[in-house]
């Protein structure tokens, strides 16, 4: 796949399903066959994972949103540093809403296979996200 579309896929990925919520893409962008290498312990690492991860966040963050900083192609993997923003106004993993804003730096490492997402890695700093929340020191 040419690097721009493959960078088009990602781009409607985050912009659809992440930022405008609209979960019922997944099965349309994600190939059936999809693995996210990052999946949380106790979370299944196919479409169906990726589907409660985005519906947890969606809960969680109502206006959470991602930002694109930079972004790079090979046609067959796609690289994006994204920053996500949002406020803990639902629940989150067994947390009780606590109105405070939060903010942190992905990096994703997505490929892509006859036109669809087939494959997930994710860097984040989840500690400094849980002190955001309070919920760690």
């Amino acid at each position: 796949m040419p690097a721009d579309l493959a960078k088009e896929l990602v781009n409607r990925m985050i912009e659809e399903i992440q930022n405008k919520k609209n979960i019922t893409l997944l099965d349309e962008l994600f190939a059936t066959d999809f693995v996210n290498h990052s999946a949380r312990p106790g979370m299944e690492p196919g479409r169906q994972g990726m589907r409660q991860l985005f519906s947890d966040m969606n809960d969680a963050f109502p206006d959470g949103r991602i930002e694109i900083l930079d972004q790079i192609s090979d046609g067959r993997k796609i690289w994006t540093r994204k920053t996500f923003s949002g406020t803990h106004s639902g629940m989150f993993r067994g947390v009780a809403p606590t109105g405070k804003q939060v903010g942190y730096e992905v990096i994703d490492i997505i490929a892509v296979e006859e036109g669809r997402i087939s494959e997930h890695w994710s860097v984040l700093d989840r500690l400094g996200f849980m002190q955001q929340l309070g919920l760690v020191d």
